[in-house]
């Protein structure tokens, strides 16, 4: 059984069908198109056992029928700074694991549950509209990555334990 509403595999779901029944999509993989805003670099975290992660990012990804907030991962060990993959204004198709609010337990206390996607691949469909400040075009088949120790704040290591 086909369950109704769900696009074939290869074509971009809309925004608005996955806003309109998260769950159907919850912990999927699937194809999202439109135009990226909001480039917001993050700062350094540790996911645990004393590694860093560098480079992760979010952006909002719109397409007319509504927008989602998209979360790339950092790159954990290497102290490498990486500029986002993404600029604002730019067309996108972005494979993504949709995290429904509705299945989600909350692990911090006071923690907001929202509709969240985590990227999974990029295509760029058009060229940047606005490059993100100080920075300078990629050239093609190279990574978005600078060749330069990434430097954490405070001693570089995680923060300790804040009660929850």
């Amino acid at each position: 059984m086909i369950l109704a509403g769900l696009a074939r595999a290869d074509e971009p779901v809309s925004i608005g069908e996955v806003i309109a029944d998260p769950d159907a999509y919850h912990f999927r993989i699937i194809p999202l198109q439109g135009t990226v805003r909001q480039v917001t670099p993050l700062q350094p975290y540790s996911p645990g056992q004393n590694t860093m992660c560098y480079g992760a990012y979010t952006f909002m990804l719109e397409d007319g029928t509504g927008s989602i907030e998209v979360s790339v991962v950092g790159i954990c060990g290497k102290p490498l700074l990486r500029k986002p993959e993404v600029n604002n204004g730019e067309s996108i198709l972005l494979a993504a694991q949709i995290l429904s609010p509705n299945r989600l337990t909350s692990t911090t206390k006071g923690e907001v549950k929202r509709l969240r996607a985590m990227a999974n691949s990029i295509t760029h469909l058009s060229p940047a509209v606005a490059p993100p400040e100080n920075s300078e075009p990629n050239q093609p088949n190279q990574p978005n990555q600078i060749e330069e120790t990434a430097k954490p704040e405070g001693d570089g290591r995680p923060a300790g334990d804040s009660g929850y």
